[in-house]
């Protein structure tokens, strides 16, 4: 009701009705209470829409950035288990579609001297390639790359109605904030769609995927050590060989020098006529005896493969085959075998030549131990699934402050130019090839025992070094 009509009415009150005036100031306060409490309400459900809109904006950013958060967890869980560039890249290149529409990308590699660039892939196309090389020509990586920041450039090539509609999205690829390459992305929307935030996520997933090149060098560089110290180890475990070798050389020269001997005793007689059957037999064995000696030397003196194969190991017979090599200087220098190996011993999964080299390495220093003589005990065992050997000489025994450093490479008792110190780690290092582990006991003045303990892992094919009984 407006004031001129309660005015009306306050006359016609004050004229016909006996009205008090403070009817119509109550009723007029109520008026301006009642437009008063609608504004208030209109401005509050105003307020409340703001809110509510607000809110639905924020539901759906925050939906967006956990989207995102996820797709970035993605590419870091595969770059931290990627082991091939293709699988790095197709990752890469599948989060790059859910932030801009891509025609086709590829990964550059920019050397120090940013001459050329190096893709990623050999799958890059001609395109791409020539994009690249062109982008560098006009000085546009190196902006790139010493700015740290990600442009985008007009695709020059593209068709004059396509122009415009085809651009390249030149990322750079940081690591420790070292720029080193670019991720172009040749793509079809137009430069003014690319916000800032767009393109902050693609330097994003760029600096991960630098990363992951990192990563990848560094396995390569690992692989590579891996094949020089198996080349190395292998060189190692060859020089050590030829240095028994040469230990061993006075004491084969005798083994073969004794039945040549005989053979030339034995052929004069036979010349003469006298009991001729009997002197071809003696030829014979003789003979044979020169050929197992040879056989043994070629055997063990040949070159170590790198890649270690498997066989199975009769280790009695392995360790008589060696005892025959040493049997001349042991018995010279007074040192008498007793051999006390168990005839159930299985054979072994190992690798004979490796195994040798590790038995002969024990009993050089056996022997070195013992220059005035004494006795050399070794003993097989099969217990609880494993073979134990051990080897026991009376020597002079080492010192218990030594126990702990005679397995370091390059440690030795021995006097100067007698020992390389490589014997005992190159034995150690045998032993645990094939899941086995060595251990020593020694008294100072009576003698050493080395005992190694060998699973025995599986059974079947063939047995080197003789048939099991």
């Amino acid at each position: 009701m407006k004031k001129e009509e309660l005015a009306e009415n306050d006359t016609k009150t004050e004229s016909g009705n006996p009205q008090t005036p403070a009817v119509a100031e109550t009723i007029e306060r109520f008026m301006e209470t009642r437009e008063s409490y609608i504004h208030a309400l209109e401005s509050t459900i105003q307020m409340l829409k703001m809110k509510l809109d607000l809110h639905e904006k924020t539901e759906t950013d925050i939906k967006q950035s956990l989207d995102e958060i996820f797709a970035m967890q993605r590419l870091a869980n595969t770059i931290s288990t990627a082991t091939d560039p293709i699988s790095v890249f197709d990752s890469l290149l599948e989060l790059t579609r859910q932030v801009v529409p891509v025609e086709e990308s590829m990964i550059f590699e920019v050397g120090a001297s940013r001459s050329q660039t190096k893709p990623f892939l050999s799958t890059c196309s001609d395109y791409m390639l020539k994009a690249s090389q062109h982008l560098l020509e006009e000085g546009i990586l190196d902006w790139v790359i010493e700015q740290k920041k990600t442009t985008v450039v007009p695709d020059l090539n593209a068709s004059v109605a396509e122009a415009g509609k085809r651009n390249f999205v030149v990322v750079p690829l940081t690591l420790r904030n070292e720029a080193i390459g670019v991720y172009i992305i040749r793509t079809s929307g137009l430069r003014s769609i690319f916000t800032d935030h767009e393109l902050m996520l693609l330097g994003i997933l760029s600096n991960q995927a630098g990363v992951a090149i990192e990563n990848l060098h560094n396995i390569h560089k690992l692989i590579d050590a891996a094949e020089e110290l198996k080349k190395s180890q292998s060189q190692m475990l060859q020089a050590a060989k030829l240095a028994s070798l040469g230990e061993l050389a006075g004491g084969i020269a005798h083994e073969i020098n004794n039945p040549l001997q005989i053979l030339l005793g034995h052929i004069a007689l036979l010349q003469q006529g006298k009991d001729i059957e009997h002197r071809i037999e003696i030829i014979r064995s003789q003979v044979q005896r020169i050929s197992q000696i040879t056989r043994q030397l070629v055997s063990f003196s040949r070159s170590v493969p790198e890649e270690l194969s498997h066989e199975l190991v009769n280790v009695n017979w392995a360790i008589n085959e060696i005892i025959a090599l040493v049997d001349y200087q042991f018995k010279n220098r007074g040192i008498d075998f007793d051999l006390r190996f168990s005839e159930d011993i299985p054979p072994l999964d190992s690798n004979k030549n490796y195994m040798q080299q590790a038995f002969l390495n024990l009993l050089i220093n056996a022997k070195d131990a013992m220059p005035n003589g004494g006795k050399m005990i070794i003993s097989t065992e099969f217990v609880n699934g494993k073979i134990n050997i051990r080897f026991t000489d009376s020597g002079s025994g080492i010192k218990k402050e030594n126990l702990v450093k005679i397995f370091e490479p390059f440690f030795t008792t021995k006097e100067p130019g007698k020992g390389t110190g490589l014997g005992l780690p190159i034995t150690r290092g045998i032993v645990r090839k094939f899941g086995g582990e060595i251990k020593v006991d020694s008294i100072e003045g009576q003698g050493t025992t080395f005992s190694i303990v060998l699973p025995v892992l599986r059974t079947g094919s063939t047995i080197s070094g003789g048939n099991v009984k």
